[in-house]
């Protein structure tokens, strides 16, 4: 994704109000530098809503003012495609070995299990996860726009897409707030003044 706007102009929007910043960051463990860059934001006087995959890593930045943190809380684990390969690939299997150690003995099956397990395990990361990857930016942007309305974000001066995953989400973001500045630089945009 491409700056939108140049951030020069962001100084003619919406004077008034404090600016408001959305910064989507997906890495389960926090980057340096958007750490740094949420920081610089709220030192700057802006809101900041900050959309991740999971909050246990913000934990330096959530006691600041003006800081809004967004999660999913393992909403990802319960989509369908996430249920239906746990289903298929692990408990199903699972279940059959089960209901044969009961008729068999455990003696017997216990290897069955073992194979199962490892097999299940690598299928899941070298051709599930692989292949899921393809699809995962466009399946957290739908659970997150979900979310949005309850988030209470209604108008936004600038969109920060800081990681891969989360650029289909700033793309449509862009769209819902034609008039923010949208980016996946790092660098602190310039703010609308704030009143």
């Amino acid at each position: 994704m491409t700056t939108v706007r140049e951030n020069n102009q962001a100084a003619t929007a919406t004077a008034g109000r404090q600016p408001r910043v959305l910064l989507l960051s997906f890495n389960l463990t926090p980057h340096d530098r958007v750490i740094e860059l949420a920081t610089h934001l709220l030192d700057q006087g802006a809101r900041v809503d900050l959309l991740v995959m999971d909050d246990a890593g913000w934990q330096g930045l959530a006691g600041r003012p003006n800081l809004r943190i967004h999660s999913l809380d393992g909403a990802e684990r319960r989509h369908l495609v996430m249920r239906a390969e746990r289903a298929a690939v692990f408990r199903g299997p699972a279940a059959v070995l089960t209901g044969l150690g009961k008729l068999t003995g455990e003696r017997p099956v216990r290897p069955l299990v073992k194979g199962h397990q490892r097999a299940a395990g690598a299928f899941h990361r070298r051709i599930f996860m692989k292949s899921y990857a393809a699809v995962r930016p466009l399946v957290l942007s739908r659970l997150f726009e979900r979310r949005l309305p309850a988030f209470g974000i209604d108008d936004v001066d600038v969109i920060v897409a800081s990681d891969v995953l989360t650029v289909t989400l700033g793309w449509k973001l862009a769209k819902r707030f034609p008039k923010a500045i949208a980016t996946t630089s790092l660098d602190a945009p310039a703010l609308p003044a704030a009143n």
